[in-house]
């Protein structure tokens, strides 16, 4: 079985990441590895088939865990040290995935005494999944753990858990307009809410990145099959004449290229579809 993992870390050290990442992916496709000094956090992607891939996730849990402080936060919403891990289907049996992810989980929980919350596909039946909610940005959770108990002192806790294909995707602006930022992730929320097709799934948050001197509209397009980046940067450029520049962040399939050609990607971050 063939995935694609996503896992997500609350610090930035381009070189120490660089070095752990090279040693820790020898044996899968490396996507995308990239942090952000003002949100503290670095992106990795990386896929093959299943069992090389939870291989590789062990050896950068046990070089990357170790030098991350979360007392050093930036700017994005975090829950932990591996702050989200996603896991996505590229071919094989969704449930069979499903139950690797859990038992993923559960051993990672056990050797870290970090608590986990299952998300999206993972989640036990009945219980929350979106992980807005595990994550605390809508408010405090008290949700129960599916693995662990409490929240570790030095690590937080964990999201983990099987996904579909999402577009990570950064607008970012000069420095002075962020007024505008916020009412543009408060505009796209809206119109998500109401039913707007075009928005429909999309997620926002507006950021200013103080190292960097910018404002940055973040953008999850949680439904690519169904929405557009091209239509929604020309919704952008309708309510404002403020220039700005594209960042995909981690990867874009194949069959979502004809709808982001104001995106960039690398041909690494590129992911073909069967």
């Amino acid at each position: 079985m063939r995935i694609l993992a996503v896992p997500n870390w609350s610090f930035c050290d381009p070189e120490l990441c660089r070095n752990a990442v090279s040693e820790a992916c020898n044996n899968v496709t490396l996507h995308y590895a990239q942090g952000d000094i003002d949100h503290a956090r670095t992106v990795t992607g990386f896929s093959g088939e299943s069992v090389d891939v939870f291989e590789a996730m062990d050896r950068l849990c046990e070089r990357l865990l170790p030098l991350i402080n979360l007392g050093k936060g930036g700017v994005h919403p975090f829950a932990g040290a591996l702050d989200v891990c996603p896991f996505v289907q590229l071919d094989g049996d969704l449930n069979e995935l499903i139950e690797l992810v859990r038992g993923w989980a559960r051993e990672f929980s056990s050797r870290y005494s970090i608590p986990v919350h299952l998300y999206e596909r993972a989640a036990q039946e009945g219980a929350e999944f979106r992980l807005p909610v595990l994550r605390g940005q809508l408010g405090p959770t008290s949700k129960p753990f599916d693995f662990g108990i409490g929240s570790n002192p030095k690590w937080g806790y964990s999201v983990i858990g099987v996904r579909d294909f999402l577009l990570a995707v950064n607008l970012n602006f000069a420095e002075s307009e962020m007024k505008l930022i916020r009412h543009l992730a408060r505009s796209v929320r809206d119109l998500r809410e109401s039913g707007d097709q075009a928005f429909v799934g999309v997620r926002a948050l507006a950021f200013h990145l103080e190292q960097q001197k910018i404002s940055q509209l973040s953008l999850n397009l949680t439904r690519p099959d169904e929405t557009s980046v091209d239509e929604i940067c020309a919704w952008v450029s309708d309510q404002t004449d403020c220039t700005f520049s594209t960042e995909l962040i981690g990867v874009i399939r194949d069959v979502d290229l004809p709808r982001a050609t104001l995106l960039e990607p690398l041909p690494a971050q590129i992911v073909p579809t069967l």
